[in-house]
């Protein structure tokens, strides 16, 4: 089974593998994978368990616990500050909400997993969820 390092993680694999979609079995099985994540993007999945848990018909606390044992690094602004101004020039116009985690891969020198055509085209690795599980696959 192949590995990479460290991924840089989007919000939308985190809330699929809350659900226990495909995302899930990357976390549980990519050995030696740092998976890291910014405040705002661990944020905004908080945000989005009520809704979630009302759609899937689930207990939002059985969510945030799924949330608390997911092997994600939660990385402040400070630690990627410096790439912000770098990260909005590239991505700004099409999703300022995507700055952060930009920043943060740049910072980490990493791939960015993301189901978030934003990133495409920035000159970055982006890994779908379906990208990582060929790849680790192999």
């Amino acid at each position: 089974m192949k590995s990479i390092e460290k991924l840089a993680v989007d919000a939308n694999p985190v809330l699929s593998a809350l659900i226990g979609g495909n995302a899930r079995s990357i976390f549980m099985n990519a050995e030696g994978t740092g998976f890291y994540t910014t405040a705002f993007n661990y944020k905004e999945v908080e945000r989005y368990i009520p809704v979630l848990a009302t759609k899937r018909n689930l207990p939002p606390e059985d969510l945030f616990m799924a949330l608390s044992m997911l092997p994600v690094a939660i990385c402040g602004p400070d630690f990627y500050q410096s790439r912000v101004r770098q990260a909005e020039k590239l991505i700004g116009k099409r999703d300022s909400d995507d700055v952060n985690l930009l920043a943060l891969a740049l910072k980490l020198n990493c791939p960015i997993w993301s189901n978030d055509k934003d990133f495409s085209g920035l000159g970055m690795q982006v890994y779908s969820t379906l990208d990582l599980l060929k790849y680790i696959a192999q």
